[in-house]
């Protein structure tokens, strides 16, 4: 895992909300997310529901956008 997928996933709260579902918890997955190409500082985090289930990826930029706490 890069250093920039850690930076960049740490600028999230450990859990947190989406803006279009209500009541639903996220998280980061690290070990999902990837830096393409290697070493180039682009970032697609993917989002995993709190149980586990993947759900959506995204660039840091975009999903700032959607996240509510």
């Amino acid at each position: 895992m890069s250093d920039t997928i850690k930076t960049e996933a740490a600028k999230f709260p450990e859990s947190f909300g989406l803006r279009g579902f209500p009541g639903q918890r996220f998280t980061i997955n690290q070990r999902a997310s990837y830096e393409y190409p290697f070493g180039s500082g682009n970032v697609m985090l993917y989002v995993y529901t709190e149980d586990g289930l993947a759900f959506s990826k995204g660039s840091p930029s975009e999903l700032r956008r959607e996240v509510t706490t």
